[in-house]
C-alpha cells in the first residue's frame, strides 16, 4: 500500500509522516471433523470492550513500521515537500494438522476460513507537540475459506472455496478518528489466543496472550 502527499508545509518543529494500521476484525477458525474447531481470536475485539487494536510490529507504536512507513521532514521549510511512505501486510497463520489440544498427530483438519477487516491512517505528526492531522483513511479486508482433506495425495489436499479475488482497499472520502486504545499496546498479534472449541464443555485456551 503506497500513499503520497503534495503540497505540505511545514512552518516550525520535527515532523513526520506516517502509516498507522488497526485490526478491527480477526477470525481464523480451522475446522476439524465432528464440528470441531479451533480459532485465532482477539477477546476484547470479539467481545466488544474495544473497537479496534493495533497492528503495529509491536516496536513502533503507534505505528505500522519505522522504514519505509515513516519519513521525517525538520522545519521550518520555507518550500513545498513532495513524499511517499508504504507499506506492505502478509498473512502467514499457522495452522495444525491435529486437534491442537489432544497428544495425537492424527490429521483432522477439514476447513480453514480467515477473515479480518483493518483500517489504515496516513497521518502527519508534530514530533514535538505530538498533534495529530489524520491525512487519509484506508480501509481493507481480508476473506479466505478453504477446504482441505489431509487424507489426499500432497498439492490435491486443500481446495479454494471462497472468492478468488479480494475486495480492493477503499480511501474514504471523509477521515475516520483513531480509537485512543488503538494507539497503544498490546498489538494485534501480542493480543490473540488460540482457543480449541468443543462440542460440548467450556472452550479451552490453549495458546493465552503474550
Amino acid at each position: 500500500m503506497r500513499s503520497s502527499v503534495a503540497s505540505c508545509r511545514w512552518e516550525d518543529g520535527s515532523q513526520a509522516l506516517l502509516l498507522s494500521q488497526r485490526c478491527r476484525r480477526e477470525d481464523l477458525v480451522a475446522d476439524a471433523r465432528d464440528g470441531l474447531w479451533s480459532s485465532w481470536e482477539l477477546p476484547d475485539l470479539r467481545e466488544g470492550r474495544v473497537k479496534a487494536i493495533s497492528d503495529s510490529d509491536g516496536v513502533s507504536y503507534p505505528w505500522y513500521g519505522n522504514t519505509t512507513e515513516t519519513v521525517t521532514l525538520v522545519g521550518p521549510t520555507n518550500k513545498i515537500s513532495r513524499f511517499s511512505v508504504s507499506m506492505n501486510d502478509n498473512f502467514y497463520p499457522s495452522v495444525t494438522w491435529a486437534v491442537p489440544v489432544s497428544n495425537s498427530n492424527v490429521p483432522l483438519l477439514t476447513r480453514i476460513k480467515r477473515d479480518q477487516s483493518f483500517t489504515t491512517w496516513l497521518v502527519a505528526m508534530n514530533t514535538t507537540t505530538k498533534e495529530k492531522i489524520i491525512l487519509q483513511t484506508i480501509k481493507w479486508r481480508m476473506r479466505v475459506d478453504i477446504e482441505v482433506d489431509p487424507m489426499q495425495l500432497l498439492g490435491q489436499r486443500a481446495r479454494l472455496v471462497g472468492r478468488t479475488q479480494q475486495e480492493q482497499p477503499r480511501i474514504l472520502s471523509r477521515m475516520e478518528p483513531i480509537p485512543p486504545n488503538a494507539l497503544v499496546k498490546p498489538n494485534a498479534n501480542d493480543a490473540q489466543v488460540l482457543m480449541w472449541r468443543p462440542k460440548r464443555g467450556q472452550p479451552i485456551v490453549v495458546i493465552p496472550p503474550k
